[in-house]
């Protein structure tokens, strides 16, 4: 994209803002009964999203391994986050307790989760897939190291997702430190800043989406109402649009 997200955000709450002005919808008498109108006129726009397939999941990995290659990293570690989700369409929220993918250059993937985690990582992952576990009084960097060696990777270089945390990194490098811990940047940005036609479609659909919730919540925006009587609908705009999302606002304080 040419435009980042918190630019699309402004460009769009301020399209939606001159369309409103240009309405005269602020401030005319009962301005509040069409706000409510237009609300209820907002309809589900869900209608033809078709999700990233399988087959085009299979294809980013197979991406990311040639980039490993070409970059001679050997194998990368992702925690839970927006990557981890690209690859694999895991979603998983991070704890204290690691929770970490391991994709070689060559070889099998592999997973590492808290004994208590294994049922529902299996029914994350594929079938078939490794998955390697830690009790309370192991320590996963030491599980993840048992991967490596698994796999031929006894030394070279291994690359750390720019959202694993540092204490994963740290417990990683002194259970294997015959490794060398890069950035794998290379590798998941080298995939992730090209867009295929299905995330073009995607991206365009929250686009339209986005810009319908602004429109209608900057519509209902009223006199003596707060943020939070702003965040609220908003967050009624996403949903009456099928979706759940919200819009932040600061006005009404006193600096």
């Amino acid at each position: 994209m040419s435009l980042n997200r918190r630019g699309f955000l402004k460009l769009t709450a301020g399209a939606a803002g001159a369309a409103c002005a240009a309405n005269d919808v602020f401030a005319a008498p009962g301005r509040n009964a069409r706000a409510a109108g237009r609300l209820a006129g907002l309809k589900p726009m869900t209608d033809g999203i078709v999700p990233i397939s399988e087959a085009e999941r299979r294809g980013r990995v197979d991406k990311a391994r040639r980039l490993m290659i070409e970059n001679g990293i050997d194998a990368i570690c992702l925690e839970g986050g927006s990557s981890l989700f690209y690859y694999t369409a895991v979603n998983w929220r991070n704890s204290e307790r690691a929770f970490i993918w391991i994709l070689p250059a060559r070889g099998e993937d592999a997973w590492v989760c808290p004994k208590f985690e294994e049922d529902r990582t299996r029914e994350q992952t594929h079938p078939g897939t490794e998955v390697r576990t830690w009790e309370e009084d192991e320590d996963p960097a030491g599980v993840v190291a048992g991967i490596f060696k698994s796999r031929g990777i006894r030394t070279g270089k291994v690359g750390m997702e720019e959202q694993v945390r540092f204490l994963i990194f740290d417990g990683i490098r002194k259970a294997a430190p015959a490794l060398g811990l890069v950035s794998a940047t290379p590798v998941t940005a080298g995939c992730r800043i090209y867009k295929s036609p299905a995330e073009i479609a995607l991206m365009q659909k929250a686009n339209d989406i986005t810009v319908a919730a602004y429109k209608a919540a900057i519509a209902m925006i009223r006199e003596g109402m707060t943020k939070e009587d702003f965040a609220a609908d908003a967050r009624n705009a996403f949903a009456a649009c099928g979706v759940v999302g919200n819009i932040g606002a600061s006005f009404g304080e006193q600096s």
